[in-house]
């Protein structure tokens, strides 16, 4: 869960008209609004890799939604408040409270700019990849690199301190474009289990 808040957080506030850490990290304020198509491949260390697809919406830094539409529908939906994880395979929506002041991630969310002080970022000319390392060693993630092409972010990839591997490739990638609230409200069927944490 936390590489997905991390990586949304990083879709919002990154698009890299530039070749240095510091024109990336100055342009950060710049992107309102995000969406994109995209297709995610895990694998999981001794278990194999499975692959998704879906769409991103990302709305002024205060809400974000990583619709899961194939295989099966999923869904992660992060506001200043909470993250809600649903699943139409298990019938179960997850809402857990968040504290933004708390958790590094969150924290990007509303100041991107001054993500120094949780991460060490590098910048790769020859390759056009953005790399970030958690400065705690027990964060969990080992390192997240984005791949920047045309001044925009086309690709993820993440590997957590397990050696699990997470791989996005993104298209039909719009900034700013105009996302319905409705987006970020979506249905889940009355048989549905919710659980509050």
């Amino acid at each position: 869960m936390k590489k997905i808040m991390l990586m949304l957080m990083i879709m919002i506030s990154v698009t890299a008209y530039a070749e240095t850490v510091e024109s990336i990290l100055a342009s950060l304020d710049k992107i309102k609004s995000y969406s994109a198509d995209f297709v995610q491949k895990t694998e999981l260390e001794g278990f194999g890799s499975d692959t998704y697809s879906g769409k991103l919406y990302i709305k002024s830094r205060s809400k974000a939604m990583w619709d899961y539409q194939k295989p099966y529908r999923q869904f992660y939906l992060f506001d200043s408040k909470m993250m809600q994880f649903y699943d139409s395979e298990t019938k179960q929506l997850m809402k857990q409270k968040l504290d933004p002041t708390a958790n590094a991630f969150m924290r990007l969310m509303y100041n991107p700019a001054d993500m120094r002080k949780d991460f060490t970022a590098t910048f790769n000319d020859a390759t056009d990849r953005l790399t970030l390392t958690p400065v705690k060693k027990d964060s969990g993630i080992g390192a997240i690199t984005f791949t920047v092409k045309n001044g925009t972010i086309t690709g993820i990839t993440t590997k957590d301190q397990n050696g699990n591997n997470t791989s996005i490739v993104l298209t039909n990638i719009k900034t700013d474009p105009d996302i319905a609230d409705s987006i970020f409200n979506p249905s889940v069927p009355k048989d549905t289990q919710i659980f509050t944490h």
